[in-house]
């Protein structure tokens, strides 16, 4: 599994346009959104303690499901089945004509112990995210 978020664009109020990338399970692809580096802060916080139930997930979403939002971006970590196997979903929309809108989505199975990994590395990353980050964990 890899992850990788490229800063693209950087407000003066902290807004970043992202563009972030999951490749594993033989499949790969990106979508792009904003939001603030608090939000991948809360994410990585909330992937170092995962899972502490099987029915546990952790979300990193942005933009919506709501037509009127023309991205949505979702990486979900869950458990997949009684013996806590994990798994990440990768989910993007881009909404617009049919020359530009696209979706996507599809999971990617790891383990509990590279998502805890890749949390406490997302947590240093968010501090300071000027350039990309990149992860390379456990599965296929």
């Amino acid at each position: 599994m890899q992850l990788h978020i490229k800063p693209r664009w950087t407000d003066d109020d902290t807004l970043m346009q992202v563009r972030v990338s999951l490749a594993g399970n033989g499949r790969q692809s990106w979508g792009e959104a904003y939001c603030y580096p608090e939000t991948f802060l809360q994410f990585g916080q909330a992937l170092t303690d995962f899972p502490n139930s099987i029915s546990h997930e952790v979300k990193l979403e942005l933009g919506s499901t709501d037509p009127n939002y023309a991205e949505h971006l979702l990486l979900r970590a869950f458990v997949y089945d009684g013996a806590g196997h994990s798994a990440v979903e990768f989910k993007a929309e881009s909404r617009g004509d049919s020359l530009a809108s696209s979706s996507v989505r599809f999971a990617v199975p790891t383990e509990a112990a590279s998502l805890n990994e890749m949390g406490r590395k997302i947590v240093a990353w968010s501090l300071s995210p000027t350039v990309p980050f990149t992860f390379e964990g456990a599965g296929q």
